[in-house]
């Protein structure tokens, strides 16, 4: 029986950071298309399509029923990203760059589109980044290096924060599963993530009878994020209002998981 794959793992693969910048240095602002999603984040998330419906540089999504994928005319004016996508030896569908500038959020979220159940995989290479990206894949931080390769399995909850001040752009490819893409994640370093500083603040809490004494009785939402974040920030810890949202979330799916008949 095959076995599962991990929930992230950093592939084999390796591309040269320098010449995939050199690429980006190339578009010009009218390139770049505002995310679709608009729900899903806050401050300025977008993309610029390197494959997609009909070529179509416009589009961001992968809605088939208007063509099948083909390269768009921007991949073509920049050789080190076509070499990159070309060495993936596995059905490609949608292909972009995405964009995350300083300051911005995406809220979590799950691709439920996605998965190695269904045949579909995304994987992330980073073009440019910065240590105050943060990753979070089911509440793990996962830090991806520029030029790095990564499978992650996006069907599970996500969301990044660009704390940094710089841009955050990932070449993000959409791969169909073959044998060879199978062995390629297979082979790769499977990687469980960091705790958070939230999850490092929240262990700390379930130690101690005072931070706990703290919180009972906020009823309040906005109020016992408010607290939290008052008291994380005077025992040294830093998150944002998003990592706590996040939490709750998650708590409060697995208590429904727990409790569905």
């Amino acid at each position: 029986m095959p076995t599962a794959p991990p929930n992230a793992a950093k592939l084999s693969l390796v591309f040269d950071p320098a010449g995939l910048q050199a690429d980006l240095a190339k578009l010009g602002s009218n390139e770049w298309v505002a995310h679709f999603n608009t729900g899903f984040f806050s401050g300025d998330w977008s993309g610029a399509a390197l494959r997609s419906v009909g070529g179509d540089g416009t589009k961001m999504y992968a809605d088939t029923s208007h063509g099948d994928f083909a390269n768009t005319a921007l991949l073509q004016e920049c050789r080190h990203l076509k070499a990159v996508i070309e060495s993936f030896q596995c059905p490609l569908r949608s292909v972009r760059l995405l964009r995350l500038t300083a300051g911005s959020v995406i809220r979590e979220h799950r691709d439920y589109d996605l998965g190695y159940d269904a045949g579909e995989v995304r994987l992330h290479v980073p073009v440019i980044t910065n240590p105050q990206v943060e990753f979070y894949l089911n509440n793990r931080r996962f830090r991806m290096a520029e030029g790095e390769c990564w499978y992650l399995d996006l069907n599970l909850p996500h969301r990044v924060q660009n704390r940094g001040a710089t841009d955050r752009v990932h070449l993000v490819i959409d791969c169909q599963l073959n044998d060879w893409l199978r062995d390629l994640i297979s082979q790769g370093e499977a990687s469980l993530g960091e705790e958070s500083s939230y999850e490092a603040f929240h262990r700390q809490v379930l130690e101690e009878p005072a931070l706990q004494e703290e919180l009972i009785g906020l009823t309040d939402q906005p109020a016992f994020i408010q607290r939290i974040m008052e008291l994380a920030q005077q025992r040294g810890f830093s998150f944002m209002e998003d990592d706590v949202t996040a939490a709750l979330q998650s708590a409060r799916r697995n208590w429904m998981e727990r409790n569905i008949v």
